[in-house]
């Protein structure tokens, strides 16, 4: 039988725990609120690939929210483990202040989410939160070293691939460079039509797709790897289209409103092959007992 000082002296222990876990998360916003605007300023430029990215932690959020019922039914369970990650992560946050090397504190952020957890609550609730956490990873932009090196080479496969496309239906379009010669007129394909920025926002949603796909992991695992593909594939015929519109209307209008059109309906075509095939994917390949990781219940 629980006597009642029993329960006030566990009400008492609840409430110092969440009064040091709020002064915890007081601490880490300020040591963290430099690598904050420094990731807010990265991806909120007009030239930037992640422009997706303030919607990553909304669905990592809630992704959590839909495993509420799973969290309820845990018992807390702190581990030391936790603090340690927390004092590695604040370390890596700091050295990267002093070296100006700007992606570590970035980075440092999901093992901080992790070590928190892990400190106030527990393995168990980390291995719930363990696609949330890892889907985090979507919001950081790469080195612009990277990005601009893999650009270069989308651009000019892109380009490539909608020349050769054009041509196998006679049509005469040759491409210098990164430009493309329709007849007399000619079409630019710039850094932002290389496909890079739908090729990042694609492999988010591809992860997400396969998360939550009712499949079983093999499949899911596959939708993951075709999302790349099919983004490269759909700027590809993006950039095919533009050239025959080009090639029947001129530059003008290629590269004006049809342009803009273009880039989102690629975008709607994208989404629908993912779908597509993950509904292929739940028939062939359906998810056994126990294997749905991405449902609530």
């Amino acid at each position: 039988m629980v006597t009642p000082h029993a329960e006030t002296r566990s009400s008492s222990a609840s409430g110092f725990l969440y009064v040091c876990a709020f002064a915890v998360m007081v601490l880490l916003a300020v040591i963290f609120s430099e690598a904050a605007r420094n990731l807010h300023w990265n991806v909120s430029r007009s030239n930037s690939y992640y422009s997706h990215s303030y919607l990553v932690p909304l669905v990592s959020l809630f992704l959590a929210w839909r495993k509420r019922e799973q969290l309820t039914t845990l018992s807390r369970s702190p581990s030391n483990w936790g603090f340690a990650l927390l004092v590695l992560s604040c370390s890596v946050v700091l050295l990267s202040d002093l070296l100006g090397f700007r992606i570590l504190a970035q980075l440092a952020v999901i093992p901080m989410l992790v070590g928190f957890v892990l400190t106030f609550f527990g393995w168990r609730f980390v291995q719930q939160l363990w696609f949330s956490f890892t889907f985090l990873l979507f919001m950081i932009p790469l080195p612009q070293s990277m990005t601009t090196s893999l650009t270069f080479r989308l651009k000019l496969m892109a380009a490539d691939g909608a020349v050769w496309l054009c041509n196998a239906f006679y049509l005469p379009i040759l491409r210098d460079g990164s430009y493309i010669h329709v007849l007399d007129d000619r079409l630019l394909v710039g850094d932002v039509c290389g496909g890079m920025r739908s090729l990042i926002a694609l492999l988010a949603l591809g992860a997400l797709i396969s998360y939550l796909s009712e499949t079983r992991p093999w499949a899911s695992g596959l939708i993951f790897l075709f999302s790349p593909l099919i983004a490269v594939l759909a700027n590809l015929v993006r950039i095919a289209f533009l050239c025959v519109v080009s090639y029947f209307w001129g530059s003008d209008m290629a590269s004006g409103w049809v342009h803009d059109l273009s880039g989102v309906l690629i975008y709607l075509v994208a989404i629908a092959l993912l779908l597509g095939l993950d509904g292929l994917l739940r028939k062939v390949a359906p998810a056994e007992n126990g294997q749905l990781s991405g449902t609530a219940s």
